[in-house]
């Protein structure tokens, strides 16, 4: 398995959830890549589990996202550390669930700064450096409700819809470098940010039964259904593929 063989790949989030998930299937497919959390003991046992699961080389850097510095450091770091970057993948995400009418700033600020804005820092910073290379793949984790919105999480929907639009006028305007900007939007995936919606329901039996049957395919997502799509994107395999939205949703957005 060395579908990513010789790249290297830089995954904000990525010491659990989709950020795991894809970090451990680009090491088992021949990339080196640097995590990015804003924990640094969560970071370091991520490395360590796949380091020892894959035998590639993994290396976490302590990052905030939606601070500007951090980024920059980051990127300069890994790079520093590989000496390129072929692959970013903008996974760092924040939801709140609070209703619409009762949100606070404080909460807006936290979503669109961590969902959209630290992906407009990721991708400024990681620019020059895909360009030293003379190619780059970006791959922008949005959301269902960035494609078709929903009621319960209306900011959220806004942040990765914008998520979308961004990757879509990237794609276009960094074509001519051989980046390629493009978007997975999951819908609802067993994760542990969204594990405790059916925990914490009043009969999460009901609820699983309830999140399932809105999906045609009839089970809810994993962290390796999104995994799996981003390998793809990630390799040479999708050279000809760039500004698309990938649904890795179970059907929810065909109807």
């Amino acid at each position: 398995m060395d579908r990513l063989k010789g790249k290297v790949a830089a995954i904000t989030g990525g010491t659990s959830g989709f950020g795991y998930a894809m970090a451990e299937l680009f090491a088992r497919e021949g990339a080196d890549v640097v995590i990015t959390g804003r924990k640094k003991e969560k970071g370091n046992h991520a490395v360590k589990k796949i380091e020892d699961h894959t035998g590639r080389k993994v290396v976490f850097l302590k990052c905030d996202v939606s601070k500007e510095p951090d980024v920059r450091d980051m990127i300069r770091k890994a790079y520093e550390i590989f000496k390129k970057i072929d692959i970013l993948v903008n996974n760092a995400g924040n939801i709140h669930r609070t209703d619409f009418e009762e949100m606070t700033q404080e909460e807006y600020n936290e979503m669109m700064d961590t969902n959209l804005k630290g992906s407009f820092f990721c991708c400024k910073h990681i620019f020059p450096f895909m360009m030293k290379n003379g190619s780059g793949s970006i791959i922008c984790i949005s959301s269902n409700t960035g494609v078709v919105g929903r009621g319960d999480v209306p900011i959220y929907s806004a942040s990765k819809g914008g998520l979308i639009l961004m990757s879509k006028s990237l794609a276009l305007r960094w074509a001519k470098n051989n980046i390629r900007v493009n978007c997975i939007c999951p819908s609802f995936i067993i994760t542990d940010l969204n594990r405790h919606v059916i925990e914490k329901a009043p009969d999460p039996t009901k609820k699983l039964k309830e999140l399932e049957s809105t999906h045609p395919l009839g089970r809810l997502g994993t962290p390796m259904d999104v995994a799996y799509a981003a390998v793809y994107l990630a390799s040479d395999e999708s050279q000809w593929v760039t500004g698309i939205i990938l649904p890795v949703d179970g059907g929810y957005t065909a109807g």
